[in-house]
Order: C-alpha cells, then structure tokens, then sequence
C-alpha cells in the first residue's frame, strides 16, 4: 500500500476524467463544426463519417494495443502524459489543416495519440480503487465522455459564433485568416498541452496489483514488448513473429486466409458502395497510378486494414500469451461483451456524430443552439453516467447478471428517445427527447468496461480494455458514422439513415442475453488465473514491493 492521504485517489480520479473530457472534447468537435467543414472543403455526408469515426477509429484501434501493454509494462503516467500531448497537438494542427486529407490525418494523429489514454487510466484506477467499488469508479470515470462531447458542442459553437459575429463580414480581419472551425481546433487542442505537465507533476505512479495482493513484476522491456505487439499486428513483421514463436505451417495458411478476406472485404465493399453513391457523392480524394481514390475506397480499404491487424494481434495473442487468449481472446463471455458493446457503439456514435447536422438541417437551429445541447449533454449525460455506476453495482450485488440486464433495459430506452427525438419537427420535443436519450446512452459504458475487468487479472487490465475496444471503436466508431453519411448520401433523407442505424438494437441484447449465459464460468477462470499467479513465492512479493517503494 502506499502512504496518501484518504482523498488523494479522489484526485486522481478527477484528474484521469479530465483527461477523458479533454480526449472527447478533440475527438467530438468535428460534431459542432461539420455544417462549416462540409460549406468550405466540400465535402459529403459520407466523408464527415469517414472524418467523424473512420480516420480516427483506424489508428486509435490499431495502437491501442501496443500502448495498453505499454501501460501494462511502463509508467501509466508518462504514457497518459505523452499521450496527452501528441493528441492535443494534433488537435490544433487540424485548425491548419486546408482540405478533407490535411484534416484526415490529423484525425489519424488524434486516435493514435488518445490510444494511450484509457487503457493507461483503467489501469491505474484498478489499483487505487478495490473491486467492489470498481463499476462506481469506472462510470464515474466514463463521465468525462459525456462531459467532454457536450462541452465540444458549447465550446466549439460558441467559437464559432463569437468568430461570426466578429468576422463574419470582413473574413480577412480574421487572425492569420482563420476561420471558426479552424480557431475551434485550435483552441480547444493547446489546453491540453499545459494540462499534460499538470499529469506528470501530480500523479504517482502506485504499485501494480496492490489492492489484489497480487505479486508485482516489473517489465524490463516495456517499449520493446510494446512495438513486439504493434510489429505482430503489421507485415512483415507479423510473420517474423510466426517464425520466432515457432508456430506450425496452419497458423501461416489461417494468417494469409485472415489477409485474403480483408483484401475481399476491402474491394467488395467498395463496388457495392460506389454503385450506391451517385458519382456527385462519390467524391475522388486524389489518384495514385492513375488509380482513383474516393472516398469508398478509403473507408473500407481502412476498415479491412483495422480487421486484419486485430486478426494478426488475436493470432499472435493466442500463440504467445496463454493467460491472455484464456481470458481475453478465447473467452466466450468476452466476446459476447464486446459484439454487445460493438454494436451499442454503433448506434450511439452514428446519432452523435449528425446530432448537429441534423438539427441544423431539418430544424433551422444555428450554432448557439450548440450551447443548448453542449449544456444538455453534459448534465443528462454526465447524470447518467455517474448513477449508471451505483445502479450498476447495485444491480450485480443483486443478481450475478445485473448488470448485463442493466445494460438491456438502458439501452431500449435510449432507442426509444432516440427515435422520438429525430420524429419530431418540434424544437421542444427535439430537445427533451435528445435529454432523455443522452440520459440513457452512456449507461452502457461502466458496466460493460466493468465486466471484463472482472473476467481478467490484474496484469491484463491494460489490455482487456484494449482488446474490449476493439469492437466499439472499428465496428462502432468506424462503421457507425459512415454508415449513416453513405445512406443519407443515398437517399437524400438524413432521417432514414438515424433511424436505420438505431434498429441494431436487437443483436445488443441478444449478445447480452448469451454473454450472461457464461459470465459465471468467466468470473471462476479469472479466479483461478489470479490464484496461480498468487502462488508465488511471498518473499519475491516482498522484494518487489520493497522495490517499488525504493523506486517510488
């Protein structure tokens, strides 16, 4: 144990859900500021998707991996720290950014750097918090989703709106000849800067394990395990690492069908989609070898690149860490989980990322109106986060499937709202539907995020969140959006395509409904895990602990 005083893990807690606030204010502001990116690059409903989620679910999934055993094996807060940096940085470069593709990478830059946050952050909360208090702290902890998109909806409209109201009739008064949007990206990405030296100042780093009695061991080459991992998932790398693990001559035929069927996923994908779109939607990015790149191609070349990357680490998992493919990748229970939360995600971040496009368009509402809803969020969103976590554990306490249940009822209701809210042509009804269905989303996330921190050992929290993510940010993040922009683009009815992407509430449940089947048997190999690993012997506990105080 370490010597803080009783409120410091308080301050810990508040300061790691100020990170999450900042990682959703950069990563949700596209939000408040598509009516403005799509009036001045041009770009479709479609592309705001593939800039919405895809650019950044792509390489938020891909080193979220390698960072959550970086997490696991070096210091969380210098991960945290860096990773805080990189993705605000980013984030204010994007308010330079000239056209869809100077924008699209550095989305790309924002995921890679916000990959390091949360697996870094549960990771520390497990040791600062015991297990029974875990679903509470995580959903707590979760408010800083919810907090973080709302105050990107007030803060980027009222930028907006205060750079229209100043400039709006002579654009070249404007600072360096920003726009809104841009002085947006900028000033909500250099806070994040200075908040990062706050993390390193503040923070200690506390010993692994230490509330579950669990022998420490300290990782002697985190980085190199850490790009090991990254290197697994890319080739050629991935096959050297076939090789070095010895593995027989089927594990290269299963890794080449993996790459076949994420070439197959990427080319049929893109035909069926380009004969959807008509050709004034289906907008050409660029050519390469006389080759055009659209939009389409984009997408599912990167969704097909995210699929066989998560493949290649779920192959080299399985090979190399028996601990890890028992509890993880070869759990039942696990993976009902994370489909559940796969297509949770979907729903919510396909209504969220056109949440101000659609009011904009169908209701007339204008960028103050991003300060009602920014307000709206943040008090019915952050409320339901924060009691989802007691209701959550109440709900487990009663029932061993509380909170899969709890999730079901949650999430029904959010459907509900969210068909109410985009209905309606009332402002009124739009606002309060929109308050009852944020009320309700986020409800998913601590339980959820809590269940499989029980289905693991310590060592593994990192990268069972990693791994948990996987689901909700490539099918949810990554898909979401898109979906929703392609099937507007289609039809021409932005409605339509809410409400198409709201009806996958069915397969949630029923992944629910089959994880609970097995969660018992879940919970006893985690058990069994943790009582193997705590066979030890006591006196290296001892020198480890001993260890950690010398260097802490």
């Amino acid at each position: 144990m370490t010597d803080e005083r009783p409120w410091y893990r308080w301050y810990v807690l508040f300061i790691l859900t100020l990170i999450y606030t900042f990682g959703y204010v950069d990563r949700q502001i596209v939000t408040i500021l598509a009516p403005y990116l799509k009036k001045d690059m041009g770009i479709s409903d479609a592309q705001l998707g593939l800039l919405y989620g895809t650019s950044f679910a792509l390489f938020y999934c891909v080193f979220g991996i390698p960072l959550a055993r970086l997490a696991d094996g070096w210091s969380r807060v210098k991960t945290l720290a860096l990773g805080l940096s990189f993705w605000s940085m980013m984030t204010a470069l994007s308010g330079l950014s000239r056209n869809f593709a100077q924008l699209g990478v550095a989305r790309i830059g924002v995921g890679v750097g916000e990959a390091s946050a949360t697996p870094a952050a549960v990771s520390l909360l497990g040791d600062y918090f015991e297990r029974a208090r875990r679903g509470t702290v995580l959903a707590l902890y979760s408010v800083g989703v919810y907090v973080g998109a709302g105050a990107s909806l007030a803060i980027g409209g009222a930028i907006v709106s205060a750079w229209q109201h100043a400039y709006g009739k002579d654009p070249s008064a404007a600072p360096f000849g920003l726009t809104g949007w841009q002085a947006s990206f900028i000033g909500v990405g250099v806070p994040g800067l200075i908040f990062a030296m706050i993390v390193l100042l503040t923070i200690r780093e506390p010993m692994r394990g230490r509330l579950d009695a669990v022998p420490p061991k300290r990782d002697p080459h985190p980085f190199a395990h850490a790009l090991r991992d990254l290197g697994a998932m890319v080739p050629p790398w991935s096959w050297m690492h076939l090789r070095a693990t010895a593995a027989p001559p089927r594990e290269y035929v299963r890794n080449a069908t993996y790459l076949l069927l994420a070439a197959l996923l990427a080319v049929l994908a893109t035909w069926g989609t380009n004969h959807v779109l008509s050709a004034s939607h289906n907008v050409e990015i660029g050519s390469v070898l006389g080759l055009s790149i659209t939009s389409n191609l984009v997408q599912w070349l990167a969704i097909a690149i995210a699929v066989y990357v998560c493949s290649n680490w779920y192959q080299a998992t399985r090979l190399g860490d028996p601990a890890a493919h028992r509890l993880i990748t070869g759990s039942k229970t696990f993976a009902a989980v994370t489909v559940a939360g796969a297509f949770l995600a979907f729903a919510m971040n396909a209504v969220n990322g056109f949440v101000f496009v659609y009011a904009s368009r169908k209701l007339g509402l204008t960028a103050e109106a991003g300060l009602h809803l920014g307000i709206i969020a943040i008090i019915a969103g952050g409320l339901g986060i924060t009691i989802s976590g007691y209701l959550c554990d109440f709900a487990k306490r009663k029932h061993p499937f509380g909170r899969l249940y709890f999730v079901c009822f949650t999430a029904s209701a959010f459907t509900a709202a969210s068909v109410v809210q985009y209905l309606t042509l009332s402002v009124t009804t739009f606002y309060c539907a929109y308050a009852v269905a944020t009320f309700f989303v986020p409800m998913w996330f601590g339980p959820l995020q809590a269940t499989t921190q029980d289905l693991v050992i310590p060592r593994l929290r990192g990268t069972a969140f990693a791994a948990f993510s996987l689901g909700p940010n490539i099918f949810g993040l990554g898909l979401g959006p898109y979906c929703v922009g392609l099937i507007s683009d289609a039809s021409g009815n932005l409605r339509l395509a809410i409400l198409c992407a709201l009806a996958v509430l069915p397969v949630s449940i029923t992944a629910l409904l089959v994880a609970s089947r097995s969660l018992l048997d879940g919970e006893e190999a985690a058990r069994a895990e943790l009582a193997a690993f705590n066979a030890m012997a006591e006196d290296e506990y001892t020198e480890a602990v001993v260890e950690h105080q010398l260097i802490h």
